[in-house]
């Protein structure tokens, strides 16, 4: 099973526990709120870290962590492909796909409603578009039912004249759950805050420079045991030069890489990685999650009930707001 949740600087939301059951609509709905904050806890007294040079690396890593802490995930619909690959007894494979569309829509009043993930197909067999319409509209009118309550039951915050210094994030590093009750996380923050950074090269990926570093584990790090895999991986963090965001993470099980580490694409199709988690930047200058993958066929002994390959890839981003009085979610358009 694939467990799907979105997790930000102080939120979790658990959007779905994906199996595979007969291709109907669904309109999984769960709740998540929170209010906005300008300068998250992670980006208090962060100040912009110098890369011409020699690079400072401790502050790079604060800033690109800072630079993750947004909550815009929030703010945008976007559509959902999970794609999740197992072997039977036999030793035969078999490959399972689903396409969705997500809301997670931020309600007038500033804090984030709650969220909509609805199946649109199903190992290629499309929902029927009557039935879909109907989940559409069945969730706009639980949204709309949940500002109301919302907008009833909200309590002013007090007014503070304290402004925390700091910096504005620039995107979501959101987390990602696989295997049986998630029992292994890919987080980006994660691997910022517990591992050691040396600057491998300088190159150009679509236009923006890129600042590739290799990484280790630090060997007193504390892991979740969902995240204790990390331990015994290596490879390599992007941070884009000028956002100082983390664009990419690519990681192997030191034995099992290829002996030629400047060159990615090369490890990609000799020895696919064991995690993969790479960032998208939209029209709005904001970086949201494009597509993380997790490869337990090939390490069966490195992660925890994993025994399968999952990805997931989101695409199609755009921005979603609630209005109390009228409330249609209507199928997302592809961006040109």
């Amino acid at each position: 099973m694939l467990f799907l949740f979105l997790k930000t600087a102080g939120t979790a939301i658990l959007l779905a526990a994906i199996s595979a059951p007969p291709v109907t609509a669904q309109a999984v709905i769960v709740k998540g709120a929170k209010e906005r904050t300008a300068i998250p806890k992670a980006c208090e007294s962060v100040v912009p870290a110098n890369i011409e040079g020699q690079i400072d690396i401790k502050a790079l890593v604060k800033e690109a962590d800072c630079k993750g802490s947004g909550d815009m995930v929030f703010d945008y619909t976007y559509v959902l492909k999970s794609f999740k690959k197992k072997r039977s007894n036999k030793n035969e494979t078999k490959e399972e796909t689903a396409v969705y569309e997500v809301f997670m829509p931020t309600m007038q009043s500033g804090a984030h409603g709650r969220g909509v993930l609805l199946v649109t197909s199903r190992d290629g067999v499309p929902v029927p578009a009557d039935e879909l319409e109907k989940e559409r509209l069945r969730a706009g009118k639980q949204l709309e039912k949940e500002e109301k309550k919302a907008a009833s039951t909200s309590v002013p915050e007090p007014q503070t004249t304290v402004i925390p210094k700091g910096m504005l994030p620039l995107g979501s590093y959101s987390t990602f759950g696989f295997g049986h009750s998630s029992s292994a996380v890919i987080n980006i923050h994660t691997f910022l805050t517990n591992c050691d950074l040396t600057l491998s090269r300088r190159e150009q990926n679509e236009g923006r420079e890129i600042l590739v570093f290799s990484f280790t584990p630090r060997p007193d790090a504390q892991f979740q045991d969902s995240e204790k895999y990390i331990l015994q991986l290596k490879g390599e963090i992007w941070i884009d030069a000028k956002d100082k965001v983390v664009t990419r993470v690519v990681g192997w099980p030191p034995s099992e890489r290829v002996a030629n580490e400047r060159d990615l694409s090369t490890q990609l199709n000799e020895r696919p990685p064991a995690i993969y988690i790479e960032m998208m930047r939209v029209p709005e200058g904001i970086w949201l999650p494009l597509a993380v993958r997790i490869n337990g066929l090939d390490y069966p002994k490195l992660f925890d009930r994993v025994p399968h390959n999952g990805a997931l890839t989101c695409t199609e981003y755009k921005r979603f707001t609630t209005n109390v009085k009228e409330v249609k979610i209507e199928t997302p358009v592809p961006n040109n």
